[in-house]
């Protein structure tokens, strides 16, 4: 069902891209951690990959470098503290979904935890 896969993914680009949605640095990034949190759940389990994005079997380095992107993500929303480090932490699992968005939609293999 990938309208929830999407959905998800929506909602993370939404939480780490507008600040609109929430100005505070330690809610966002919690909410955006939950919402990782749920699409990396459903991902695990085999749900069908959001909208666009698309799998294949890549070379080894290809299959390093997205999971790479997935564990500094995964790192970056994991981040606790004052304000200005969850606004660091912010930025830099926006950039890291960025590359990770952009990697699936170009057709890279699954990061590791996502392999199926």
């Amino acid at each position: 069902m990938n309208e929830h896969t999407e959905a998800l993914a929506t909602r993370l680009t939404q939480l780490l891209n507008d600040p609109e949605t929430c100005a505070d640095a330690v809610i966002r990034l919690i909410s955006a951690k939950a919402v990782f949190s749920y699409l990396d759940d459903a991902l695990r389990a085999g749900d069908d990959l959001p909208n666009r994005w698309s799998a294949r079997n890549g070379h080894l380095c290809e299959f390093h470098e997205i999971t790479d992107h997935y564990d500094a993500l995964s790192e970056a929303l994991r981040e606790t503290g004052e304000h200005f480090t969850c606004w660091r932490a912010i930025a830099k699992a926006r950039d890291r979904w960025a590359l990770l968005k952009a990697a699936m939609v170009s057709g890279s293999p699954l990061p590791e935890p996502w392999k199926r």
